[in-house]
């Protein structure tokens, strides 16, 4: 949101990787400007702003904005576990457990700084809630819908489902692995998009994928890269298929009919949850837009579609510049941002 101010100069870093998170190669086809993470830990910034409470610890030279997880609520908000506040007070403690003095936490949601304030209140006292950047891009995005499919290449009758699976034991992609042949044959007039989070690329590597998926992609299965933006099919869906993870949240938000891939432990009723035993296609028939759309949305942000303009205000202030008082413009994903084009 402050990139393009003539007074800020952004660089990039990421911290060591055992497994490989592909951040690096993210931000080489962004033409970033990067310096390695031995530099940055020794440097002095006037805002350090973090995706990820990893390692942020390890950046003392200046304030540091902690940006919320990406946090499925919306789905799904009796399941604990799912606040989007793992990690803070170890990204943001210092020795003595009291909070850095500069530094902002970032949340989605006001219920979020209530169960901050009860769990740790030194943190709780630097939060800011913003909203949820991620909600609003989708919510941007809607009216580009016939401009996704046609990034997907499918023909303008055709419905599009997706199915998304998180990462873990428990995902879709590895504990219902036959579910994408099944869809490919039983659903032959839909476009079945499969998405699979960065972790299972990095973890598994992408020939293992490609190899797995070689016979349904072959069927007409179309997965999704990782450095495809995935955004792009969940807009041009009809249908969505996931798991716990956060693009089923969003989903919800967005008013796409959702499933559950199988059932979990604590799945709120109002989620519908495939029966392997019965036709695929008569489930999928009877999910409707879910009416709860609203309240997914109010359950995952409290400032929908003031996010750009609250996290703008948030970084002048902690880096102590004026706010250019016009109002941001929170943009749609590009279109370019997807291929299905493979050079393996």
């Amino acid at each position: 949101m402050i990139e393009s101010e003539p007074e800020v100069q952004v660089v990039f870093t990421s911290p060591p990787d055992k497994v490989g998170s592909g951040v690096d190669e993210f931000l080489r086809k962004a033409a970033a400007l990067t310096i390695p993470w031995h530099d940055a830990v020794g440097e002095r910034f006037d805002l350090v702003v973090a995706a990820s409470s990893r390692a942020v610890s390890d950046l003392g030279g200046g304030p540091v904005l902690l940006l919320p997880d990406p946090a499925p609520r919306g789905a799904f908000p009796d399941l604990p576990g799912y606040d989007g506040l793992a990690g803070i007070k170890q990204a943001l403690a210092r020795p003595g457990g009291t909070a850095h003095p500069l530094s902002v936490v970032a949340l989605a949601h006001h219920e979020q700084h209530r169960l901050l304030r009860d769990r740790w209140s030194g943190a709780a006292r630097h939060a800011v809630v913003i909203g949820d950047m991620g909600f609003d891009r989708l919510a941007a995005s809607m009216r580009h819908r016939e401009r996704y499919r046609s990034a997907l290449e499918v023909a303008a009758a055709r419905p599009v489902l997706l199915v998304s699976s998180g990462r873990g034991p428990q995902s879709l992609f590895a504990r219902a692995p036959g579910l994408l042949d099944r869809l490919v044959a039983e659903l032959p007039e839909h476009l079945v998009v499969c998405h699979l989070h960065p972790d299972v690329w990095d973890v598994h590597g992408r020939r293992q994928i490609l190899a797995w998926t070689a016979d349904v992609r072959r069927a007409g299965l179309v997965v999704v890269p990782p450095d495809a933006d995935w955004r792009i099919p969940l807009v041009a869906a009809d249908r969505v298929i996931g798991d716990h993870g956060p693009v089923t949240a969003y989903a919800v938000a967005i008013g796409k009919p959702v499933a559950l891939a199988r059932a979990a432990p604590l799945v709120p009723a109002t989620v519908r949850v495939l029966d392997p035993s019965l036709p695929l296609r008569d489930q999928l028939d009877e999910l409707a837009s879910p009416g709860a759309a609203r309240a997914a949305t109010h359950r995952l942000t409290s400032m929908p579609h003031r996010a750009a303009a609250v996290l703008r205000a948030t970084c002048c202030r902690a880096m102590r510049l004026p706010d250019p008082g016009t109002p941001p413009v929170c943009r749609p994903v590009p279109v370019d941002r997807f291929t299905t084009s493979w050079s393996a």
